[in-house]
């Protein structure tokens, strides 16, 4: 199946697929991050290797 694919596939169309497949990735990955529904989880998250340092001291 892979070698029909590449077998019509011009060679100038796979770096357009790489792009747009890398483009898509991309703003999923910035649309969730952005979502304000996250945002006690990245403070939590952030907040870790404080919380590490000031268990060991205590």
């Amino acid at each position: 199946m892979l070698r029909e694919f590449l077998s019509h596939v011009s060679l100038t169309d796979l770096p357009v697929v790489a792009m747009v497949l890398f483009l898509a990735m991309f703003l999923a990955v910035l649309l969730r991050v952005s979502q304000r529904a996250r945002r006690p989880e990245y403070q939590r998250m952030s907040n870790l290797p404080l919380q590490d340092d000031a268990n060991e001291r205590s």
